[in-house]
């Protein structure tokens, strides 16, 4: 278990490369439809395996390097340990590197002419091209949800196994 616990973070990393993998694969039916696009994909794809890797990078420096235990103890930033620290940080820099996007950036606009990267799905139906207010409120909603657990992870003392 100590293992797993300890090099788990090469595993998101892969499933972060799989998922980029799904996206590009997904987008290519777009992509067909309007060449000119391509190199906004690109820039996504390329954007979401950087910011999607860097905080698990961050673990795995952490846990190779003996700096922490296992993935365990991101989940107790209380403790101020350095390492724990970086990762969180690291979040907290993507979500405002988002924000700026997506609000100051006209990346919700972005992300409208370049459909396949979001989808959102309700009540059995699919839409490959959600409109940029969609595409605003559900960065909104995901921020919200990633502070609420942050918060969680540092003011509630959550038990965890050893």
């Amino acid at each position: 278990m100590k293992h797993l616990t300890q090099y788990i973070w090469i595993l998101f990393i892969l499933v972060n490369f799989f998922n980029a993998y799904l996206l590009r694969k997904k987008a290519s039916e777009f992509i067909e439809e309007s060449p000119e696009k391509e190199n906004g994909y690109k820039i996504i794809f390329k954007n979401f395996l950087i910011y999607g890797s860097i905080p698990w990078i961050i673990i795995g420096i952490g846990n190779t390097f003996g700096l922490t235990e296992s993935v365990f103890d991101y989940f107790q930033p209380s403790k101020m340990n350095p390492m724990v620290l970086l990762f969180h940080f690291s979040i907290i820099a993507i979500w405002i590197l988002l924000i700026r996007f997506i609000f100051f950036k006209n990346g919700a606009k972005f992300l409208e002419n370049h459909p396949g990267i979001i989808r959102v799905n309700s009540f059995g139906n699919v839409n490959d091209n959600p409109s940029e207010n969609t595409i605003k409120l559900i960065t909104i909603v995901g921020i919200i949800g990633g502070i609420i657990a942050m918060s969680m992870m540092w003011f509630v003392a959550i038990p965890l196994p050893k």
